[in-house]
């Protein structure tokens, strides 16, 4: 076990490092093939419900593994669980590379997910155990910049391998990625669980400790709403901007707005908002962001939306997302000094299965009543959230500077 204490700055930056390149690789994994579905699907004889049932359960099992680890760390060590789910993550990538029939290949990304998914649990852990409370938002936030990279450079570097190579080899990246990180991590990631504990054990009660807590449940409504917005618009943007009459290319950068601003506003809450108490950045960008989505509504339901107006509203949402993420997962582990890995357990759960869940209940109400009442139920949603969290947050900075 390392102190916080023991560590100078720059130990601090390696472990940051190590942490968010292991966090990174979950969302570059959940994409990096996604340039040869076709292909996936032609070679191991699979339909394309099929093949797209590999990125809906690598989501899945991602957000229920997250569950389980967290209180695993708080247990038994973060170091240890992170170690080993980078040897999971490895062995699962090798499954996929060598699948001969579609089944290998699904076992193979259900063991990546277990694996990686302790990238993100410990990553925000981590950074609660090693920096002190004001230098924590700095450090989540360039945790998330580093997150946040994973699901933009996954296609590129995935379709230039399957250009050049073979889709497989898409796998074989992955295999030497989980390699350099497992080896740098076991190199500079020391043990940071500070308490006794009960070692050993997984009991429900820390569970309990988080869910019963008022701040960390409006937290956790916030981060599945949020989450399931995002991937609602991932999902329905080449919808709205088809009325536009756009070429695929085109429609293929009208995402641009939406990541440059979530990289954006990851910065600005790096830059700027360091010295802001973290649950003055959450209430006052949750309100924002159900704004933004409500605005948007109104421009479908009036026939008002331009290209720009649209563009405009990705950008915003985006630097609205990116400012708020960080200051969640910073409250969240200021909250819970002793459960932090079971808290960010938790909290990635609920944001998976917002992820998972958004385009499968937005495809039901746009289908049901159209694109407009799918605006509005998201953007009621997240105005729910966030009247949630302005209730229940107010003492969350006198409990923070209290356990700290």
């Amino acid at each position: 076990m390392r102190a916080r204490a023991d560590l100078d700055e720059r130990a601090r930056a390696r472990i940051l490092l190590g942490v968010s390149a292991a966090a990174f690789l979950g969302p570059f994994t959940q994409t990096v093939y996604v340039p040869s579905l076709v292909e996936i699907g032609a070679e191991l004889h699979a339909t394309t419900l099929m093949v797209n049932l590999t990125i809906s359960v690598y989501s899945i099992i991602f957000a229920i593994s997250s569950f389980v680890w967290g209180p695993l760390a708080d247990s038994r060590g973060r170091r240890a669980v992170l170690l080993s789910g980078l040897a999971l993550f490895v062995a699962g990538s090798l499954l996929c590379l060598l699948a001969p029939s579609y089944a290998l290949f699904l076992v193979g990304r259900i063991v990546q997910a277990c694996g990686i998914s302790t990238g993100s649990v410990i990553a925000a852990t981590v950074i609660g155990d090693v920096y002190a409370p004001a230098q924590r938002q700095h450090a989540m936030s360039a945790n998330q910049l580093v997150v946040f990279l994973g699901p933009v450079f996954g296609p590129v570097i995935g379709g230039f391998v399957a250009g050049y190579l073979h889709w497989q080899w898409a796998f074989g990246v992955l295999i030497v990625a989980g390699m350099v990180v497992l080896l740098y991590d076991r190199a500079v990631v020391p043990e940071t669980l500070h308490h006794g504990g009960d070692a050993g054990s997984i009991t429900l009660e820390r569970v309990r400790s988080v869910v019963r807590d008022r701040a960390a449940r409006a937290i956790l409504l916030l981060g599945f709403g949020q989450f399931y917005g995002y991937y609602v618009f991932l999902v329905f943007l080449p919808l709205l901007v088809e009325r536009f009459g756009l070429s695929t290319a085109q429609k293929g950068l009208a995402f641009v707005p939406l990541t440059a601003g979530i990289l954006v506003g990851i910065g600005v809450a790096r830059r700027w908002l360091s010295h802001w108490p973290s649950e003055r950045i959450i209430g006052i960008g949750s309100w924002a962001i159900a704004a933004t989505v409500l605005a948007l509504w109104l421009l479908v339901l009036t026939g008002t939306l331009t290209l720009w107006l649209l563009a405009a509203a990705m950008m915003l949402f985006g630097v609205l997302l990116g400012t708020s993420l960080p200051a969640q997962s910073t409250l969240l582990v200021s909250l819970f000094s002793a459960n932090r890995a079971t808290a960010m357990g938790i909290y990635n759960f609920m944001r998976f299965i917002g992820a998972a869940s958004g385009p499968l209940l937005g495809a039901l109400v746009a289908d049901a009543f159209g694109d407009a009442a799918m605006l509005a139920s998201l953007g009621s949603f997240l105005l729910l959230a966030a009247y949630v969290i302005r209730r229940s947050t107010a003492d969350a900075g006198r409990r923070v500077s209290i356990s700290s």
